[in-house]
């Protein structure tokens, strides 16, 4: 008789919890469910694991004009209307794909809190077999080419989605920093600022070769002469505000390039050798530790150094689990947004 209580107790336990549960299916919201299920019609994930909580499209497909192809990522805060969204572009180093920068560097859920949609361009291995974009080729075959195509792009999703065309921001790291750069400065009239993470000096190098002695030790040219070799000339009327990152324990890319970055985007946005600096610590004494170097046109930074103590060659603050990714260090994505804020590009 024990026994016979016993499953029916249990019988009766397990219609209850398919009731319970078939209960809970019905009180869901409907609402949350559907935009799931179009966005796998539409080959996106919503709320992908890692990568934020709004709408994350992978492996995307762009052509130019002239049949160049590209491939993207694309990412879209929930909630925010598009129409008037500002537009982070983000450019991944060497070894890296677009959806391990998304991991590693969070900015998906910096997008969700600040409301922009972010793109992520990635570079064939047919072009560059360790997914290196071309900064150390800047010619119009090569990496002219790539930072071109990559213009067409945002052009192309600005004009898309009805994007806010003052608020269009590049970062990258390394690779992604020097490409981030070309783009920037071949079309000013199209990024109102720039972010470089762990970068080479801009237009030392023209061949591979050469792009890795610049890694290891900087430019010894004249610096200034280097980017009207690879710059839209209209940059230096325009500007490019700019915001440089680099960690001083980086083996890859000498630190010596950020400060060799700094002196050339001076140039860029017209300010003198003897503008005074406005220098801080901050963080003294922790792991997130690092010096930052601000030049102002009346009171608004237009130039920013932050030079990382405990970083090596990877995105500072980021994912750690993500290659090219340190854990230490102030959150490079948070620094970068908040200095794209309070950049606009007026034409």
């Amino acid at each position: 008789m024990a026994r016979n209580f016993t499953r029916l107790f249990f019988n009766a336990a397990k219609k209850l919890g398919k009731l319970q549960r078939a209960a809970l299916r019905m009180a869901a919201p409907q609402r949350a469910r559907r935009p799931a299920a179009a966005a796998r019609r539409a080959g996106a994930s919503a709320a992908a694991p890692g990568l934020g909580g709004g709408c994350w499209e992978a492996a995307r497909q762009f052509s130019d004009a002239h049949g160049q192809r590209l491939s993207f990522a694309r990412y879209i805060p929930p909630a925010v209307p598009r129409q008037g969204m500002p537009l982070v572009v983000m450019l991944h180093g060497c070894r890296q794909t677009a959806q391990a920068f998304a991991h590693g560097s969070r900015m998906n859920q910096w997008a969700d809190a600040g409301g922009f949609m972010v793109l992520y361009p990635q570079q064939s291995m047919t072009r560059q077999v360790q997914r290196c974009w071309r900064w150390f080729q800047p010619d119009a075959r090569h990496g002219g080419a790539e930072a071109d195509l990559i213009a067409a792009l945002i052009s192309a999703e600005v004009a898309r989605h009805g994007l806010d065309p003052q608020r269009v921001y590049i970062a990258g790291l390394s690779a992604g920093a020097g490409m981030a750069a070309l783009v920037a400065l071949r079309h000013p009239s199209l990024i109102a600022a720039l972010a470089m993470h762990s970068g080479p000096v801009v237009g030392d190098a023209h061949t591979a070769t050469a792009g890795l002695h610049t890694m290891r030790r900087g430019s010894l040219k004249a610096l200034t002469p280097l980017l009207r070799e690879v710059a839209d000339p209209a940059v230096f009327r325009l500007g490019m505000p700019a915001m440089i990152l680099h960690g001083q324990m980086d083996p890859a890319v000498a630190p010596r390039n950020a400060r060799q970055l700094f002196e050339q985007f001076r140039a860029v946005n017209g300010l003198a050798a003897d503008e005074p600096v406005v220098e801080r610590v901050l963080g003294l004494g922790t792991e997130k530790a690092y010096r930052r170097v601000d030049l102002l046109r009346n009171c608004k930074v237009v130039l920013r150094l932050c030079e990382i103590t405990r970083v090596e060659h990877g995105w500072s603050g980021g994912d750690a689990s993500v290659r090219y990714h340190a854990r230490n260090g102030p959150d490079a994505s948070a620094l970068v947004w908040r200095f794209f804020q309070g950049q606009r590009r007026v034409l």
